[in-house]
This record gives structure tokens, C-alpha cells and sequence, in this order.
């Protein structure tokens, strides 16, 4: 049984059964990104689907600094779930690269809600027209501990460009790195997302921009370095006067738990939130897209035992081999 209390702003897990005349509850705890952004509302979405739902269960969204911190807050059992993305994931389940010399398995999937696409921002007059002309100039990375910043660190070294030696990189965040292209202050921006990002939508409304395509052989080196990377392209039209499709790479957006949380109890939350797709989409946009045959994409490790069981039983689309190919 799991039991939790906040302290210090998230919810410490303890390996304790709670006694008492009322029905023990099983605590489960639900990392995000700061209180009021995107992650938060699919937690809080999903907590009181939970809440409502499964009796014996008290979930909650808890406020974090992101996906990175998720993971860590995960590994060191302060929450039971948290969102991050695939390429922190299969390093977490693996114990590879930030999560190296960690127990491997502690951390598997749950669901899959949204791809997260590689986006290089310049604006439309810029001379830059190619990754290989951002050689000199000032470009906006993410922010030290977000995922986008590792996913641009990568992105820029496959291209053969060190920071500081071959560019100036400005380590901030998304809506400051907009504000700088917009009065120019930096040449480019990169960023990890799932589009629309509404950061990009206001820079597209006040100046004329265009996005950089990724060449083929740049992502095919980078998912031949992270299995956790697939192909996919930014489709066309996904932001205003972006009429043609964008050569990219993706990564899933996608929550995570710890494989020690009890299966029934995964069962239950997993049918709970399955079974309320159109409530998660009044929660958010994002979930509208959200199906049953589309809930592991991405995934490169095994999901928890209890949200197989319930995808098995509602007849998810590939289940049996998608087990079967992250078993290995």
C-alpha cells in the first residue's frame, strides 16, 4: 500500500498501510510541470477521472519543475507518475545515459497522449536556410533541466556544431527565446513540443517566420543513436501559413509509473481514463486526438502490467506485438 504527504511541494511515498476504521487508500501522486501549464491540467484531469472512479485511490497532480524532474522525482519515490517524454523513458527503464547507475525496470510506461516534434525556428528573411548555417550565429537552446534543451544539445551535435566554438547558445526558455528572435537578438530557436506551442503562434502573428527542415541522414543518425526517437514530419498547416510539410523527427509525450505501484490499482485508473477520453478532452485539446489504438505509441519499454491487462481487454490495436518487441 502507498501512502503519501506533501512535503516540500510534492508527495513523499512511504511504505505504509494506513490503520483505521474507514477503508485503507492507495496513494498516487502524479508529477507534471509548474501548476497551471499543460502537464498540470492532464494530471488534474486525470486525478479526479481517478478520484471519481476507483474506489481506495486518492490521486493527485502534483506541480513540478518538468519531465526531467519527473523522472528523478519517480526514481527517488516522491511520486508514483509523472509525463515526460520517450527518449527519458527508455534512459530511465534502461538506466542509460542522465539515469546511469540507477536500478533498471524501476520506471515503465503508462499511456501515450502526444508527439513532441523537433521545431528549428528562423525568421522568413533570414539567411539561414540550412542547420549547417547556424555556424556562427545566436541560437536559443531551451532551458538548463528541460528535455527540449538535451533534444537541442543532440540535434546541434549530430549536425557537427559545438556551443560556444561553432554558435552562441542561449540556454532560456521557450517564450523568452520567441521575444529574443522577435526583436533579434538570436538568429534561431530550437525547440522539442507538441504543435501548436502557443509561444510559436505568437511569434507567427507579430513576424514572418519559417521553419528549418531536418535533413534525412541527421535524424536517421540521431535514432540510431536514441531508440527512443522515431520518423515523423511536422505536417502541413499545423500553424498558420505553414503550407508545406517540414522535414522532422518526434519523440512521444507520454506518462510514466513506477512498476511498483500495484497492478489492480493501474487497471482500474487505466480503465478509469480510458473509458473518459471526451471528459480528458474537455481537460485539454490535446486529448482529442487521444485513442485506444494510438495509446503506446512511441513506447520503445514495456507499460506497466496493469495497464496491459486493461488494453489487452479492450482489444488495443497490436498490443500482443508492441509486448512483445519491448519485452526483448
Amino acid at each position: 500500500m502507498f501512502y503519501a504527504k506533501p512535503v516540500s511541494g510534492v508527495m513523499v511515498a512511504l511504505g505504509l498501510t494506513i490503520s483505521s476504521a474507514a477503508v485503507a487508500e492507495t496513494y498516487l501522486s502524479i508529477g507534471s510541470n509548474p501548476v497551471g501549464n499543460t502537464a498540470y491540467q492532464w494530471a488534474a484531469g486525470i486525478s479526479e477521472l481517478v478520484n471519481k472512479n476507483v474506489p481506495g485511490v486518492k490521486a493527485a497532480a502534483e506541480g513540478t519543475k518538468g519531465y526531467v524532474a519527473n523522472v528523478q522525482l519517480m526514481l527517488d519515490r516522491k511520486v508514483e507518475a509523472g509525463f515526460s517524454n520517450t527518449r527519458l523513458a527508455y534512459e530511465a527503464h534502461h538506466a542509460q545515459g542522465l539515469y546511469k547507475g540507477q536500478k533498471p525496470g524501476q520506471i515503465v510506461g503508462w499511456m501515450s497522449v502526444k508527439p513532441i516534434y523537433m521545431q528549428v525556428v528562423v525568421k522568413a528573411d533570414s539567411e539561414i536556410k540550412s542547420l549547417s548555417d547556424l555556424k556562427g550565429k545566436r541560437v536559443g537552446m531551451g532551458q538548463p533541466g528541460g528535455t527540449s534543451m538535451l533534444d537541442a544539445d543532440l540535434l546541434m551535435s549530430t549536425v557537427g556544431l559545438t556551443p560556444g566554438q561553432d554558435f552562441k547558445e542561449f540556454r532560456v526558455k521557450l517564450p523568452t527565446m520567441v521575444d529574443m528572435l522577435g526583436d533579434n537578438q538570436l538568429d534561431a530557436l530550437i525547440w522539442s513540443g507538441t504543435p501548436p506551442m502557443p509561444p510559436v503562434i505568437k511569434l507567427k502573428s507579430q513576424h514572418k517566420v519559417r521553419f528549418l527542415d531536418i535533413p534525412r541522414d541527421v535524424s536517421a543518425k540521431i535514432m540510431k543513436v536514441s531508440p527512443a526517437y522515431t520518423g515523423g514530419d511536422l505536417k502541413a498547416n499545423v500553424y498558420a501559413d505553414q503550407p508545406n510539410e517540414v522535414k522532422s523527427y518526434m519523440l512521444g509525450n507520454v506518462l510514466l509509473i513506477r512498476s511498483d505501484v500495484p497492478e489492480d490499482v493501474v487497471y482500474k485508473a487505466t480503465k478509469a481514463v480510458m473509458e473518459n477520453l471526451k471528459f480528458m478532452a474537455g481537460v485539454h485539446p490535446a486529448w482529442k486526438t487521444v485513442q485506444k489504438d494510438g495509446i503506446v505509441n512511441g513506447f520503445t519499454i514495456p507499460v506497466h502490467p496493469g495497464a496491459l491487462r486493461y488494453y489487452r481487454e479492450a482489444g488495443v490495436a497490436g498490443i500482443e506485438d508492441f509486448a512483445k518487441r519491448v519485452a526483448k
